[in-house]
């Protein structure tokens, strides 16, 4: 399939960023990660991946996936595109996207059988070449997002704790909180890959009584976005642990599917997921 071919579908589609809290170094490069998925399961999908300039309509680096969906492209500073082809499917074309050396970004990018996707090719994490976070999602979008905890928490979907519970611990860091939290096993507060479900839930664990197995994956969502890379340990997902507790608004819990509110079901998450809200800016 030729590159013009692209331009056909979601050739303006929409970049959403959000604030993830975790620390940078400066590379040579600019450097984008993320999955592809199918936008009507959520499962991840082979295809390729490129970063195309738009002033040629040339791919300038490209990537397959592997059987999870993952790719990784690197290149030198510039404004690019991010696309993506897959058989069967309509291809998928970002707006220019400007990046510098030592620029990084992880993305989810969806991609549809049929017409433009319906979800937005969401930026999970943008950490700029000075080491810092991009800024959280317009202050709307937050509250709504703060409103769905308040919500949650009322219907008793799972565990939550708030800003006012967090401030009474006696801890400094997200996973030494979290080794308090009933139904979770956290070996090392400091690495989000040693945590585990550990709540009865019956016929999730194939309908024995117990524990789910230590191979069940635990989801990870900061501010509504999933940041984790499903079947990898990222280390950036894992450093999660060592997240300051008086930089978190609201943790949410979610042991199991009977647990996980829609907002956050995803077919690789049966042993359920954490979500965690940073502080207003």
């Amino acid at each position: 399939m030729g590159i013009r071919s692209i331009h056909r579908a979601a050739a303006t589609a929409t970049l959403i960023v959000s604030t993830v809290l975790v620390p940078a170094s400066v590379h040579a490069q600019a450097y984008v990660r993320g999955i592809l998925y199918d936008d009507a399961t959520g499962l991840p999908v082979r295809g390729t991946v490129m970063l195309v300039d738009p002033s040629t309509d040339a791919a300038v680096v490209h990537t397959a996936t592997d059987s999870l969906g993952q790719f990784a492209l690197q290149t030198i500073r510039g404004v690019f595109q991010i696309a993506a082809v897959r058989p069967g499917y309509i291809s998928v074309l970002s707006a220019p996207v400007p990046l510098q050396n030592g620029e990084r970004l992880t993305i989810r990018l969806p991609i549809a059988e049929a017409g433009d996707p319906q979800h937005h090719i969401a930026v999970v994490e943008h950490i700029r070449p000075d080491g810092n976070a991009t800024k959280a999602a317009e202050a709307s979008v937050r509250n709504t997002a703060q409103n769905g905890f308040q919500q949650r928490r009322a219907t008793g979907s799972g565990i939550h704790y708030d800003r006012n519970q967090l401030a009474k611990s006696s801890v400094n860091t997200l996973g030494e909180f979290l080794q308090n939290v009933p139904g979770f096993s956290v070996l090392d507060p400091g690495s989000t890959s040693s945590m585990q479900m550990t709540r009865n839930v019956g016929a999730l664990s194939g309908g024995s009584r117990g524990p789910v197995s230590s191979s069940c994956h635990v989801g990870w969502f900061v501010d509504g976005h999933r940041v984790d890379l499903p079947g990898r340990t990222d280390p950036l997902t894992d450093g999660l642990g060592s997240m300051q507790l008086d930089t978190i608004e609201g943790i949410e819990v979610f042991r199991g599917l009977s647990e996980m509110p829609p907002e956050f079901a995803q077919p690789d998450l049966r042993c359920g997921a954490v979500a965690i809200w940073s502080k207003k800016p």
